[in-house]
């Protein structure tokens, strides 16, 4: 049963096509390639926009701006855990010493 009516449809659909004069075939072609055109003009005035082109370079300079900011961040952060392990180096061997012991663990 699914299969009748999905043939049925296919050959409703081909009759609307064939029933399609020539005329109304080149009509809709013409519509077509038309509207494609007019797309394409809007595209290259959108590209072309003065006000479009700045948005895209202030958005540019934000990324290069978070970008910076990220790396230094990373920076800080490297620099923090660095004092932090010498500052455990410190502690650790200050504990060794209280407590008699005079190796150095590495």
């Amino acid at each position: 049963m699914r299969k009748l009516i999905i043939i049925a449809a296919i050959a409703a659909a081909g009759l609307s096509v064939a029933a399609c004069s020539r005329d109304d075939r080149t009509d809709i072609k013409e519509g077509a390639a038309a509207t494609g055109a007019e797309i394409k003009d809007a595209a290259g005035d959108i590209a072309d926009n003065p006000e479009v082109k700045e948005a895209g370079a202030a958005v540019a300079n934000a990324g290069e701006e978070a970008a910076g900011a990220l790396k230094d961040a990373a920076a800080d952060v490297q620099e923090g855990v660095a004092d932090a392990s010498d500052e455990a180096q410190r502690e650790a061997d200050e504990a060794r010493a209280a407590a008699g012991d005079t190796t150095r663990k590495q």
